[in-house]
């Protein structure tokens, strides 16, 4: 219960901040709202918008989410900061974002710009970590993944491991609201990479 509520308290006071223009005056620069460790921070390419969250930040033993100031889109042209192991300070740039056109933007239908989770491409969903964590995509070194792109997952089926303090939890694919049967589009992270809890881990599809 102390964890919901602690939990709680950081989603509603952590935002990313957005700085001046770029030097060629097209762009913005999102800034680290706080002192952390980044996880989860968008690729280059990708949308980002007012409200949608851009990833997480470890500070002071917490997970704590990031949110794109209101009013602020755009692709994301350079990662500033690296994900994961290297801290950033208070206002240190992260991500660069130049300008995309509306019609790449979208609009919901109360009319603002659609919030895209972890930059998931349309129609897909995905899988997240469950805790923070060393991530596996297999049984043991010398063994196959459990799932490669283009493989169909159903309810149940064992995707990746977790481990924490050398105990091992299996991550698995079906939760309330998803397909029983999905294809993998995308794996975001290498085996053997440290996560962080709720990171994005796969990239699925209905099949």
């Amino acid at each position: 219960m102390s964890h919901d509520i602690r939990m709680q308290q950081l989603e509603a006071l952590v935002l990313a901040s957005a700085a001046d223009s770029t030097e060629d005056g097209r762009g913005l620069t999102i800034q680290a709202p706080a002192v952390g460790v980044l996880a989860g921070t968008p690729r280059v390419g990708e949308i980002v918008v007012g409200g949608s969250r851009i990833g997480r930040m470890r500070t002071a033993g917490l997970v704590r989410p990031l949110v794109v100031p209101a009013g602020t889109s755009g692709r994301v042209a350079r990662r500033l900061a690296r994900n994961l192991r290297e801290p950033v300070e208070y206002g240190q740039p992260i991500l660069e974002l130049v300008p995309v056109a509306e019609s790449e933007v979208g609009v919901d239908v109360e009319g603002g710009a659609q919030a895209t989770v972890d930059g998931l491409p349309e129609g897909c969903f995905a899988i997240t970590s469950p805790t923070h964590g060393m991530f596996y995509r297999r049984p043991s070194p010398d063994a196959p993944s459990y799932v490669s792109v283009g493989d169909v997952v159903e309810a149940g089926a064992t995707v990746a491991l977790v481990e924490v303090m050398k105990c091992f939890s299996a991550i698995s694919y079906g939760t309330a609201g998803q397909p029983p049967r999905a294809e993998v589009v995308e794996v975001r992270v290498e085996d053997g990479i440290e996560v962080e809890a709720e990171q994005v881990l796969f990239v699925l599809r209905p099949a």
